[in-house]
């Protein structure tokens, strides 16, 4: 009977070492999220597209046959054409497929702050919007914020004001609250382009569950200012501390004479998940992110007709 005993104690013992083995320590279910950051433009006198933003049939269709296919959660997205776009037949619209919606930042005057038309002059249009997938993700009504261009005595000589970054708060599968920030500072000045950075960290940025990316307009750790508290998604080639691919450049011109490192995701939670595929019925992403035409990762375009490369991240938390 003794032996029995022991025999029965070590047996459960075991199973409960190798359960543990196996499930990391955590009898915790991890829960996965899939977004995309993705500058939408081209810079292109021969596409005619007004400030050179999202207007042609096929670049508009090659997107949402991306985002299709590809099923991330949520995508944020700077220099669409208008927020009529997104979902609305405006301009070769909609992006979205079927299962989206989202929201751009409002058109602002500079000067008065009022709510003007999409088009106005002097005024911060809709370019910059996040979308989600209303299967997983409901938007917290008033949560829509943007941080226009610098517009401070300097900032109204020097600085773009239709450069902007924009957020909204969701809910994810009916519990956790998160936050999704699309960025697209100025192009042509550095102080402004810090500035607006700045205050992107500051008064968009908040909350423990924040993902934060797309086009920054520089490769400057001194402009891009990333707190401490934000991990790499991806970098200048950087997949969380996964891997580091120094060839890569996100923004490309002139049939590649002119490269550039200006896409960057980051995020405050979550680590890179290299197994998260089969959620979506895609490939694995290899490295946790990746970026367009690296690493056998398609473009969004299919080839052609934007500037810049859209990131894809895949992370877990518990």
């Amino acid at each position: 009977m003794g032996r029995t005993y022991w025999k029965l104690l070590l047996l459960i013992l075991t199973t409960f070492a190798v359960s543990l083995l196996f499930s990391g320590g955590s009898t915790a279910a991890s829960t996965n999220l899939r977004y995309l950051a993705i500058n939408v433009g081209n810079a292109s006198p021969q596409y005619g597209c007004w400030e050179y933003k999202l207007c042609r049939a096929q670049d508009v269709q090659n997107l949402r046959n991306y985002i299709a296919t590809w099923n991330p959660d949520v995508i944020m997205l700077s220099e669409v054409y208008r927020a009529a776009q997104l979902t609305g037949t405006a301009n070769n619209g909609p992006i979205l497929p079927a299962g989206y919606t989202g929201m751009c930042g409002e058109s602002r005057d500079r000067n008065t702050g009022a709510l003007v038309s999409w088009d106005a002059s002097n005024a911060s249009h809709e370019h910059e919007c996040v979308a989600w997938k209303t299967s997983r993700l409901t938007y917290v009504e008033g949560s829509a914020k943007s941080a226009y261009g610098r517009n401070d005595s300097y900032g109204k000589s020097n600085c773009n004001y239709d450069f902007t970054g924009f957020r909204v708060k969701l809910v994810l599968d009916g519990g956790s609250t998160m936050t999704a920030v699309a960025v697209h500072p100025d192009s042509g000045n550095s102080s402004c382009r810090t500035e607006e950075i700045g205050r992107y960290w500051s008064t968009l940025a908040d909350g423990s569950s924040v993902i934060i990316g797309g086009d920054w307009n520089t490769d400057s750790d001194s402009q891009i200012q990333r707190p401490g508290s934000f991990n790499i998604n991806y970098l200048r080639g950087q997949h969380w501390n996964i891997a580091n691919h120094s060839n890569e450049y996100s923004a490309v011109y002139l049939g590649g004479l002119l490269k550039y490192k200006y896409d960057h995701t980051f995020s405050n939670f979550g680590s890179g998940c290299t197994t998260c595929g089969g959620a979506y019925g895609t490939a694995n992403l290899t490295y946790g992110s990746a970026l367009g035409s690296y690493d056998g990762h398609p473009r969004a375009d299919a080839g052609e007709g934007m500037d810049h490369r859209q990131i894809l991240v895949d992370l877990t938390f518990p």
